[in-house]
């Protein structure tokens, strides 16, 4: 190994060529040993032409030791032992994820196609969710500070908003990013915005890379989901769910009714089999005033789990209304349905002779295909 005032030269060989390996001081993290001469390191890097003498080179990044790991790999670590240490890990901490929630804040990047994603995944099966981005770079030196800066803010905002009365107000931030390298990932494993996760009022649903990519934010989140849009749509309602919810709670309630019932008629029969025993008429006369009392208390509690229940079922019913089909219809739109009953979502599913029936919100009307072209992005004939 040989060194210059900008870098250092480091030569592999093997049986059959020499390739030379350049690292630059920049890349050299403090702390971090000078191989010795004839040490065998592993470097991680970018294959290069060195014009002035027509050889290929290795701009090297990264150096490890056989047997060890690198510095960077040491540092994270060490920093996910200090956080496991603290707690920041534990499962008792982490908050449930919201169901089907009314407002989400999603911190991104504005110019990914993450973003995108995500917004068509819930504008397909979440229209009625209100959408709040937190703009913050996921990448680069100031990413960390930016992204924790962005959860602080999405809870503020959030805050603000539930003090003001504003309805559909941010209830989960939603922290996304594509996938790439352990590089392009190493803003998630920042110790700042690890901590600002940790300190967010709202949970924090974390999206990063790819299935296979673990982050830190993964760890500390009040849960993971593989990518981005399987977070949107875990997000999205279960309208299966809310359907089924009306049945579950008249159920709970008759359930509850018939155990009050039960337990009531139980208590009576040990009541009169006292009263029997005593034989006192007063005592008589108390008994069955406190009997007169448990049944009006029997019938208030009744009418009371009753008009709970009912109200929940017209809570679900308002937003299975609001969820429905027919509603989205009511706002002008159409639905198409082609020859095999399926729903056309293509001009390909309806080529020219075809008939289909358009499903409007009064009443439907049965067409023929006349003309069957795809659109351009502004509308227009695609060429």
């Amino acid at each position: 190994m040989r060194s210059t005032a900008g870098h250092e030269y480091l030569t592999l060989r093997d049986a059959e060529s020499t390739l030379d390996a350049v690292r630059f001081r920049g890349s050299i993290r403090p702390g971090e040993e000078v191989p010795a001469v004839g040490e065998i390191v592993i470097l991680i890097g970018r294959i290069d032409l060195y014009t002035p003498r027509s050889r290929y080179q290795l701009i090297a990044s990264t150096l490890i030791r056989p047997g060890g790991i690198g510095l960077l790999s040491q540092e994270l670590e060490a920093l996910r032992r200090k956080l496991q240490a603290e707690g920041l890990f534990d499962a008792a901490r982490k908050r449930p994820i919201p169901l089907a929630p009314q407002g989400i804040a999603i911190v991104t990047s504005r110019s990914g196609a993450v973003l995108h994603d995500v917004i068509r995944v819930l504008r397909g099966s979440a229209p009625q969710t209100r959408l709040l981005l937190v703009h913050a770079p996921v990448q680069g030196a100031t990413a960390p500070a930016e992204l924790a800066e962005a959860i602080r803010r999405a809870n503020a905002h959030a805050a603000r908003e539930a003090r003001a009365g504003i309805g559909r107000a941010p209830s989960v931030i939603l922290l996304a990013r594509g996938g790439g390298s352990s590089d392009d990932l190493s803003a998630f494993n920042s110790e700042e915005l690890l901590r600002a996760i940790a300190a967010s009022q709202l949970p924090v649903l974390s999206a990063v890379g790819h299935e296979s990519d673990v982050t830190l934010a993964d760890l500390v989140a009040d849960d993971r989901a593989g990518t981005p849009s399987i977070a949107a749509a875990r997000l999205s309602p279960n309208l299966d769910l809310i359907r089924a919810r009306p049945l579950q709670l008249l159920g709970r309630a008759y359930q509850e009714v018939q155990r009050i019932v039960l337990q009531c008629a139980a208590d009576l029969r040990e009541e009169g089999r006292s009263l029997i025993a005593a034989g006192p008429e007063n005592q008589i006369e108390r008994e069955e005033e406190r009997l007169a009392q448990m049944g009006d208390d029997l019938m208030r509690g009744a009418r009371l789990s009753l008009r709970g229940a009912a109200h929940q079922v017209r809570q679900a019913h308002l937003l299975l209304a609001a969820l429905s089909p027919l509603a989205i219809l009511s706002r002008g739109y159409a639905m198409v349905e082609g020859e095999d009953g399926l729903i056309v979502r293509s001009w390909r599913q309806a080529p020219v002779g075809r008939e289909i029936l358009v499903r409007l919100a009064e009443g439907s009307l049965v067409a023929n295909v006349k003309r069957s072209e795809k659109g351009g992005r502004d509308g227009g004939k695609a060429s």
